[in-house]
């Protein structure tokens, strides 16, 4: 009987803690993921509207500052475009809006700002916070006139997140922290 003896028995250690450490790095990097998971848009009434689902993972930073105090700034951007057959695609829709997230120590709840319409919800956990945060539901993108007769178009969405309004001196000494996070843009086309 013959037996395999490996030659270096240090290397498969090695192996073994490396796929491990990757393993392990992966189950950290879906718990902080952060990325548009689905998008789409319909027709209510004369006007179309946006709905987005988000991963919303906070960086270890992003987290400890928010855990602090820092408010932090949800940035969404959507466009729409038609093509064009020598010109390059038109776009006929752009739309940019805010919310910001923010820890009221007095009450102890985390509040959900809506700039636009000055809507604040309140939340008992970052979590859920980052939950409602997360499920952007009935934006109002455009009038039916404003894109095309035949509702042929390519929608892109995409959303960043970086921390609110601070003292700029206070931006200042924070400014190697990586607070801001974007998504890549998710595409999708809108046919009748």
């Amino acid at each position: 009987m013959h037996l395999t003896r490996w030659r270096h028995p240090g290397l498969v250690i090695i192996a073994a803690t490396l796929v491990a450490a990757l393993a392990f790095c992966a189950s950290a990097v879906d718990a902080s993921r952060f990325e548009i998971r689905n998008a789409y848009v319909e027709v209510v009434g004369d006007a179309w509207q946006l709905d987005v689902r988000l991963d919303l993972g906070l960086s270890k930073s992003a987290q400890h500052a928010f855990d602090e105090g820092v408010p932090l700034t949800l940035s969404l951007e959507a466009e729409a475009t038609t093509a064009r057959r020598f010109l390059p695609d038109e776009t006929v829709v752009s739309l940019t809006r805010q919310w910001q997230l923010a820890y009221d120590a007095i009450a102890d709840r985390y509040v959900v700002t809506d700039p636009l319409s000055s809507e604040h919800l309140s939340h008992a956990s970052r979590e859920e916070a980052l939950a409602a945060l997360a499920r952007i539901s009935a934006l109002p993108l455009a009038d039916t006139t404003q894109l095309p007769p035949d509702g042929r178009f390519e929608m892109r969405v995409r959303a960043s997140i970086e921390i609110g309004e601070l003292p700029a001196a206070i931006k200042i000494l924070v400014f190697w922290k990586s607070w801001s996070r974007s998504t890549d843009w998710y595409i999708w086309s809108v046919r009748p």
